[in-house]
């Protein structure tokens, strides 16, 4: 048991790697309304999906990625739905603000530094939530291969990103170099953690 242990130690390591790029400004890079979401979301896998889900919202934001087809097409359905479901409810305001956020304007009173330091806590988040998960004796192995795609998918898009002052600088460099750091921690863990014969839900 002694490499799952390491596998803890690394990402705790990375958590004390990542310290300092909070450490100058301690803020919070969400909004209310997504950390509703997050909190909603108790299960690890879909923890993880809404964290990957905000930073995608992010890096759409500002400009480096577009919404793919299916996103596009569910979010059309669940309007839909929350359209239904608000027209048989008495009470459509609350109704209205539990409902999830469909677009990205809201991410308006962000710069472009905190959009960019917003995917970086997404990382961090999810690194802790695994770390903890692995640490209760939870199976973390498909969230530890989704960790892996999200950063492989989304570094190529931070390249795209047009730094105009030092601040958005500083805050893409800090993402890159928190994205190698987590993807390389990511795969040593699934070196170790052994892959799971069950086959995950569609």
């Amino acid at each position: 048991m002694r490499p799952l242990a390491k596998v803890s130690l690394s990402f705790l390591l990375v958590l004390s790697l990542a310290a300092p790029l909070f450490a100058a400004a301690k803020k919070e890079y969400f909004t209310e309304d997504e950390l509703d979401l997050i909190r909603e979301a108790q299960e690890l896998g879909m923890r993880d999906q809404t964290y990957f889900k905000l930073a995608e919202r992010r890096l759409i934001f500002l400009g480096i990625m577009e919404k793919s087809k299916e996103q596009i097409e569910k979010e059309r359905k669940d309007k839909d739905k929350r359209a239904k479901e608000q027209k048989k409810s008495v009470d459509t305001r609350a109704s209205a603000d539990k409902a999830p956020i469909e677009d990205t304007s809201y991410l308006d009173t962000f710069t472009p530094a905190e959009l960019l330091r917003g995917y970086i806590q997404a990382l961090d988040e999810v690194t802790t939530n695994i770390d903890d998960a692995y640490s209760r004796k939870l199976d973390v192995r498909d969230s530890l291969e989704d960790l892996a795609k999200f950063i492989k998918d989304t570094v190529p898009l931070l390249e795209k990103f047009k730094a105009q002052n030092a601040g958005e600088r500083a805050a893409l460099q800090d993402g890159f170099d928190k994205a190698k750091q987590t993807a390389a921690d990511t795969k040593e863990a699934l070196n170790s953690v052994p892959k799971t014969e069950k086959k995950r839900k569609p």
